[in-house]
């Protein structure tokens, strides 16, 4: 289970560097295209190249919130919480982010086979959307291993009658 949890984050790590770099490119052309518009001018397409190259900064932020566990939960209510009670708690709350980025994954998937087969591109730039709609499914499966990673742990912290990682 080590090597996976270690497997699955190192893949994570190398996401947010990838997601960096998208981010600092789409601040790149947002300033392009401020600096464009302050000379009379305007880039075309630059709206098509930042809602398509966004989805990668975004997709890989969110695996490393759930890499760092800092996504939302009710901080008051599990900072009170010791023990099986926590571990209890934060199965059940894994459980429900289980079925919510399971539902997101297939429904991600269903549409990448869609917007495939179509041949889905952007209205000005005709940049192909397609594989930026892989890079989300791929990421809400790297948060769905990740949660059944915390689901293992936390099954254990009950079992042994404490909290785990």
């Amino acid at each position: 289970m080590e090597f996976i949890e270690k497997f699955v984050n190192r893949i994570g790590n190398w996401g947010c560097v990838l997601g960096m770099v998208f981010i600092s490119i789409v601040t790149l052309i947002i300033g392009g295209d401020v600096l464009a518009r302050h000379l009379g001018t305007a880039l075309p397409g630059t709206y098509d190249m930042v809602e398509t190259l966004v989805v990668v900064g975004v997709a890989f932020t969110l695996v490393y919130a759930q890499m760092m566990d800092k996504h939302t939960k009710a901080e008051i209510v599990v900072q009170r919480l010791h023990g099986r009670t926590k571990a209890i708690f934060e199965t059940f709350t894994t459980l429900l982010s289980l079925f919510f980025w399971a539902v997101l994954a297939y429904t991600g998937f269903e549409t990448f086979v869609e917007k495939f087969v179509e041949g889905e591109n952007t209205q000005i730039l005709k940049m192909p959307i397609v594989p930026f709609r892989g890079v989300w499914v791929f990421a809400a499966l790297l948060i769905f291993v990740l949660l059944l990673i915390k689901l293992f742990h936390n099954v254990k912290g009950i079992i042994e009658g404490g909290e785990q990682k």
